[in-house]
Order: structure tokens, then sequence, then C-alpha cells
């Protein structure tokens, strides 16, 4: 099978998780033999290269400025780029150029946060079935987190509906979903999202994490303290102010905290709340080696993560996780007293007092370990995608006869 991915960005050019899931899961289709290309916003426009077997077109950007440039860049600039990436015919040019040199047999989309919607309708005017990836909110909220002020939105603003209304109209061109959680997959659906698209193509699955070295995790001494870990960005939405509030209510003695991350806004607001806390900052650290030094990680967010990496990740070195029961996180971790409410600073006490208390409870929070594993195992989402892709072709097959990809259909006049 020919099969193109659409990506806002793909390494070594990177925001977040979805390079990442893009990039294994390209490379592991391009291992089981399938002809697999990758088209993304890039700083210019280049002719394509091969990848790890995959061949890459970058396609420059339309936007006033490159996405990595955003944090240097004012509020008003910022409004100008996300308006422009809503209409940006810059991306619908070099797609159009892409898709007829690739001829894909199918696209597989995945975040637009870069790009504008309209590569949907594009697509299925060019004659090519279009799987797309749910991985964020981007089709709901102007941040793609559903969080307003670091609380999590109960659902959309005024300004994101507006804001959203070219994707409500676009995305019924898409053929098949697959979102990386149920939570964000019911939440697109709860808004009006992807009706048209018949409910056996509409899946959920995680996203592929390759195995990374051998654990090498030393045995817990007795009587040592727990030692409990925070991986990633240091923000009130993943919930870091509330796992800090919690440190406050936990006993004097028997645990610490090793964070791993950086924070946007620095750190000193962060060292204020600990103070005089068995907390310690270690900035950047590699994911394996922290993981290998901590007993049990909390994942703490307050917004609803459509997945959870750091869950899955922790998962397969070994690690126990105490998380929020909200979106992705929930999903993967389970019913029972590993899940807090999100936001509540008492209740996610409790669940690591408990630990601190009795720490010979830390296998008991690796019972899904192995499905975890199972669920991400990079060749069983690859399976799952293929199997995705070869319904969506018969579906679109069975409803019309595209005309051949040799022949384009539209005039980049018109895109």
């Amino acid at each position: 099978m020919r099969i193109l991915h659409l990506s806002s960005l793909y390494p070594p050019e990177q925001v977040g998780g979805a390079e990442l899931m893009v990039e294994t899961l390209a490379r592991t289709q391009a291992g089981l033999g399938h002809a697999v290309a990758v088209a993304c916003a890039s700083r210019q426009v280049e002719a394509p290269v091969h990848q790890d077997g995959v061949a890459v077109y970058r396609m420059g950007y339309g936007t006033p400025f490159h996405i990595l440039d955003w944090p240097q860049r004012g509020r008003l600039d910022r409004i100008r780029y996300k308006l422009a990436a809503q209409w940006n015919r810059h991306s619908l040019v070099q797609l159009s150029r892409t898709v007829r040199d690739f001829e894909p047999d199918l696209v597989n989309t995945h975040s637009l946060s870069e790009l504008p919607p309209a590569v949907w309708p594009l697509l299925r005017r060019l004659g090519v079935p279009v799987v797309h990836t749910l991985h964020d909110f981007t089709s709901l909220c102007t941040n793609g987190a559903m969080t307003r002020h670091g609380q999590a939105c109960a659902g959309q603003h005024l300004k994101c509906r507006l804001y959203a209304e070219p994707h409500r109209r676009c995305q019924r061109a898409v053929s098949a979903i697959a979102a990386v959680g149920a939570d964000l997959l019911a939440r697109h659906r709860a808004a009006g999202f992807f009706d048209a698209v018949p409910a056996d193509l509409q899946r959920v699955i995680w996203n592929p994490i390759e195995p990374g070295a051998r654990a090498n995790r030393r045995p817990r001494t007795p009587g040592a303290p727990v030692t409990f870990g925070f991986l990633g960005r240091i923000e009130a939405s993943k919930g870091a102010d509330i796992l800090f509030e919690a440190c406050r209510l936990l006993p004097a003695q028997g645990w610490r905290l090793t964070i791993a991350g950086r924070a946007v806004d620095g750190l000193d607001r962060y060292r204020a709340l600990t103070e005089g806390l068995p907390v310690s900052f270690l900035g950047h650290a590699e994911r394996d080696a922290f993981l290998d030094g901590v007993d049990c990680l909390v994942v703490p967010p307050i917004w609803p993560e459509p997945f959870g990496r750091t869950v899955a990740e922790a998962y397969g070195r070994g690690v126990p996780v105490i998380g929020s029961a909200i979106g992705g996180i929930g999903e993967q971790i389970g019913p029972g007293p590993w899940l807090v409410p999100p936001g509540d600073a008492s209740a996610l006490a409790a669940a690591m007092a408990r630990i601190i208390a009795e720490p010979e409870r830390l296998s008991d929070g690796l019972a899904r370990a192995p499905i975890i594993r199972a669920g991400t195992d990079p060749a069983e989402v690859a399976a799952a995608y293929l199997d995705l892709y070869a319904a969506a072709r018969a579906a679109t097959q069975s409803a019309t006869v595209p005309a051949p990809l040799g022949r384009p259909q539209l005039s980049e006049s018109r895109l």
C-alpha cells in the first residue's frame, strides 16, 4: 500500500508527542514493506528525501512565522498566526503537488494545528481516501487543549466555536477516524464532528511507543523513602500546582519528589511553592534513566489529556502511576486507588500517603502494565492502522470510483 501521512511537523522539527507518533508509525509501516511518505510543514520547501525508509516532503509554511518561533512572538502575532493557519493556501498547493508526485492509495492526516482543515476536502477532490488521527482538540479549541487560564473547560467557548467552524465544514470529507483515546473521540462526537463516518470506521488506537533499553531498576532498600516522580512540562494544566499543594499535606518523612521538565515561565514560583519540602528539580532528564530512578510516577493533569504518553512509558519501565481520572490518563490506569479526581489536592495526597505508609503496594499498580504495553506496541499499532486503512479504502471504493491520480482533477488556481 502507498501511504501518505500529513503532519503539522516531523522530526527533527517537533513540538509534542504527535510528531513522535507519526515518525514511529511511518517507520514501522515502511519496515513492513509499504511505500510510506510524510508531508509536513517546515522552515522551507525542500525536495523529498528518504529518512529511515520514509519519503519526507517538507512543504514550507504559509503562516506569518514558523510554529517553532511561537515562544518569541507576542499576542497579536499569535492571533495572526492562528487565523492564517485556518486559510493557508500555500499548504494546499504544496500538498496537491505532493499527492500528485507520490500518488498515495490513502492519506492519514494527523494534528492540523499548523495546517488548514481544507486539506480534507482537497484530498477528497483528488480522489484519495482520508483517515484522520485525533491527537488533540485542535478542531474544537483555539489552543488545542480545552483549557483556559490553567483550568479545564467544561465545553466550547464562543471564540472556539467560531474558530472550529472551518473544521466543522471540512470534516465531512474524512473517510475514517482513529483517536488516541476514547474520551477524545467522544468529545468530538458530542460536538457534532464525524457523524458522517460509519461507526465501524471510528476506532480508538493508542500511540505506538518504541521500547527503550532494558530497565536498570535497583531493588528498593527496606525503609528507604518512596521516590515519586513528575515528568513533563511544569505548568498548571499539567497539575504541577495541585501536586505541590498535595505535597504540603504529606507526612514529613518517608518520601521525596523528583521533577524532570521545564517551566515556560521559569522555576522561581515553583521553588517557592516547594520550599522546605524534599522536592528536587532536575531540569531536562533522559526519560528512561529518570523513570528507572523513581518508585512511582505522578501524572495529575487537570485537562483531558487525550493519551498520556508518560503513563505508557512508565508502565513500560515497570513504574506504577498515580494519575488524574480524566481523558487518556484515566483510560490507561483504569478505575481504582491509583486514580484521583483532577484538581483534588487532598485526594492526590491521600493516594501518595497510602504508598508512603505501605510501599509494598507499589507492585499492585502494575496490574495493567501488560495491557498498556501490548496496546502501544508499534507492530500492533501499525497492524491496527493498516486494518483501518483497508476498511476505509473498501468503503470509499464501494461508494465511488475516483479518477486516476495521474490525471489531476483541479488546477492550483482553484485550490
